[in-house]
């Protein structure tokens, strides 16, 4: 039945759309292995070379495989088990890597715009490792650079999150007694922008009335700024 499973995808002739929407994948797996840190895996297979499907993969090390790994008997037996119900991701289970270390896994089958399987994603958690490790993998702070530990505003609606990031940089600047008070908004301006507040809409409007200006003063700032902005490109 396997050996079936393996002929179809063998016959099947991917298209640049197939390998475009797999390459896709690339940066997610590398942005999720710099969060997940040396105890995880990620894997990035392609079906149309069961010999070598392997064509990303991060921290490969805790397999053994490389670029160009063939496909694994689970990858198959999922591939199998998704062509008879149709969900396109496993439960999380239980495997052994090269080392006999017990890994937490997930995988999930990707498609094309035809919803037909040309690639897997499997994730690889050791959880055999020893604690302490797993806690320095996970949180190596001392590697973060200080711009990127300041929170991320999880806000309940659109007019929380500006509301909050204006007020958030508003009392930033205020506290800053380097900057001129004729300045102030101008600043404020300046950082909400560089933070993409004003892409949102209405938050001109919203920006103004939290910081008691008119929508003329914000758009000036603004307008001082794509100017700016302008210079530096031509120069």
């Amino acid at each position: 039945m396997k050996h079936a499973l393996e002929q179809e995808y063998l016959n099947y002739h991917y298209t640049d759309e197939d390998r475009h929407t797999l390459l896709q994948y690339k940066a997610l797996i590398d942005a999720m292995g710099a969060l997940f840190g040396e105890t995880c895996e990620i894997v990035l297979h392609s079906f149309e070379d069961l010999n070598a499907s392997v064509i990303h993969i991060h921290n490969g090390a805790l397999t053994g495989r490389t670029i160009g790994s063939p496909v694994t008997d689970k990858a198959l037996q999922i591939l199998y088990e998704q062509e008879k119900s149709n969900i396109n991701h496993t439960e999380v289970y239980l495997t052994k890597n090269k080392n006999n270390h017990t890994m937490r896994s997930i995988s999930t089958i990707i498609k094309n715009s035809k919803n037909h399987p040309i690639g897997m994603l499997c994730i690889n958690l050791d959880i055999s490792v020893p604690l302490d490790k797993l806690l320095t993998s996970l949180m190596p702070l001392e590697a973060i650079p200080k711009s990127c530990n300041d929170g991320e505003n999880f806000a309940i609606d659109v007019d929380d999150l500006i509301e909050s990031q204006t007020l958030k940089v508003k009392e930033q600047i205020f506290a800053d007694n380097t900057i001129p008070l004729r300045h102030k908004i101008k600043e404020i301006v300046f950082i909400l922008n560089e933070q993409g507040i004003f892409k949102l809409r209405e938050a001109v409007n919203k920006v103004a009335k939290i910081l008691d200006v008119s929508r003329d003063v914000v758009y000036m700032h603004l307008r001082q700024l794509k100017k700016y902005e302008q210079q530096e490109h031509d120069k």
